[in-house]
């Protein structure tokens, strides 16, 4: 049984540097209106989930050179419910770019559907973005938290292994399948690289002075690829560039992209949000 905690929560938001108020037991109630009476996971805790529970066996899809992740949020997981993962069944489907084998995938919390979407492996990088047009060597030497034209935003992280065994902690995963270091391994899970866009956001959002309190956002939905050649490739203090930029001046519909030690990038996401008032 997979029960989540607010320590799970707390792992997971100290490992990652988010500091959304929907995860802070000490401030949710200073969002106005919160409807969840308490914390909620956070989405790309749920996301590390899945990966981890894909790695010990849930699935049988090989792997290829890229991974695919398309999630819709249903309901908020929070703090007592029971986490459990099914996948149906793979199917291939065949581009010009090349393959992907699919899994539909729906993530329980206490019975009730919290995200629901695909796991898929992929010969291509499947998700396109703006971002991409940008040349890694100019980034590198752009100062961190470099905002451009007012949308563009620049968060500069580093893969530290201290950081990733904790968030495989805050996933019930078994570290060793990671990080063990008699062994001398170290192999980052995908969505510690990814999860470090949640900071980026938030730091972008306030760089633009945008009010994370009054008009709080949840995430909708969230499509991410990320190349697996080089996140095996990754050590301990490598640097990663994390451009986020609105589509078409949405500030609820995000765009983001991460470089580390390769001209080509080492992710891309788009990332859908919805202000709580909506909601409400």
């Amino acid at each position: 049984m997979y029960i989540l905690t607010q320590l799970h929560i707390d792992i997971a938001r100290n490992a990652t540097d988010d500091f959304n108020l929907f995860h802070d037991p000490m401030r949710w109630q200073q969002i106005p209106g919160n409807p969840f009476q308490g914390t909620i996971a956070l989405g790309f805790q749920l996301g590390l989930f899945v990966e981890t529970q894909i790695k010990q066996g849930a699935s049988a899809i090989k792997p290829r050179r890229y991974s695919v992740y398309e999630f819709n949020f249903v309901n908020p997981a929070k703090e007592g419910d029971e986490l459990n993962l099914t996948l149906k069944a793979a199917r291939v489907s065949t581009t010009p770019m090349g393959e992907q084998e699919s899994q539909r995938l729906i993530l329980k919390a206490s019975g009730k559907p919290s995200l629901m979407g695909f796991y898929r492996q992929s010969d291509y990088l499947s998700v396109s973005s703006k971002l991409l047009k940008c040349n890694k060597d100019q980034i590198s030497k752009m100062a961190d938290r470099t905002l451009l034209d007012e949308n563009m935003f620049l968060k500069r992280k580093w893969m530290i292994v201290g950081n990733a065994k904790n968030y495989l902690l805050s996933a019930f995963a078994d570290q060793r399948q990671y990080v063990d270091e008699f062994a001398n391994k170290v192999c980052f899970p995908q969505f510690y690289p990814l999860s470090l866009m949640s900071s980026a956001m938030l730091e972008r959002a306030k760089a633009i002075g945008y009010d994370l309190i009054s008009n709080a956002m949840i995430y909708v939905s969230q499509k991410m690829c990320i190349d697996n050649q080089q996140l095996a490739q990754l050590k301990s203090n490598d640097c990663l560039n994390i451009l986020v930029a609105a589509v078409e001046d949405d500030s609820s519909h995000l765009t983001c992209a991460g470089w580390a030690n390769s001209e080509s990038p080492l992710f891309c996401a788009e990332v859908q949000l919805m202000p709580l008032s909506d909601i409400l």
